[in-house]
């Protein structure tokens, strides 16, 4: 990241900051707040012409698997099987229960259920919990039509329409102006997330 005076357009720092691209920056006084797509926000003091971390914040409360509790695991059983009885299963289980032992204590009927499942829980492994491009940046959710805007990032379809709808021309991730209003459907995504989280 570049810091620099808007009048003169003097560089007054250059960092990498993030390991990631920065989306949101913010500037007071002699704060700057930078928010970046890996999940930290740091607030740097530039005042004196030198950029340094004040702090780091975590963004991000989205648990890997092996932290998943039971609530979390029954949220995710019934998106794929909206009938299964609660189960005492936790994330920790999920990673290490042998699979086919884990897909028979979770009883889930046909064969072809049962394959989608153990496909599901391989996925959830090697993912380790639910992917952040699972999740819609508008709503922190996991997307079920996930739509491509001009921006190059992925949302939920009625999320992004509603944005939209309220009349505002910028990247609801990153503030940039808008080339186009047009979305397109990520199908290969919702097939991912439908692997996942919905078996049909």
């Amino acid at each position: 990241a570049v810091v620099s005076t808007q009048s003169t357009g003097e560089k007054l720092h250059q960092s990498i900051c993030h390991s990631s691209f920065i989306y949101s920056i913010a500037l007071h006084d002699d704060t700057l707040v930078t928010c970046s797509s890996d999940k930290t926000v740091k607030v740097w003091n530039v005042g004196s012409g030198k950029a340094r971390t004040i702090s780091v914040i975590p963004t991000s409360t989205q648990e890997t698997l092996t932290e998943w509790g039971t609530k979390q695991v029954n949220s995710w059983l019934s998106r794929l099987l909206p009938n299964h009885p609660p189960t005492e299963l936790t994330g920790q289980d999920l990673a290490t229960i042998e699979l086919e032992e884990l897909i028979c204590s979770i009883e889930c009927g046909e064969e072809r259920k049962k394959d989608q499942l153990k496909q599901s829980v391989c996925l959830l492994r090697s993912f380790g919990g639910i992917p952040n491009e699972f999740l819609c940046p508008i709503s922190m959710e996991i997307m079920t039509d996930p739509v491509v805007m001009t921006d190059g990032h992925t949302y939920e379809r009625s999320n992004i329409t509603e944005w939209l709808s309220a009349g505002n021309c910028r990247s609801p991730f990153t503030n940039a102006t808008l080339s186009a209003r047009s979305i397109v459907s990520n199908h290969n995504l919702r097939k991912l997330i439908n692997t996942v989280f919905f078996l049909d």
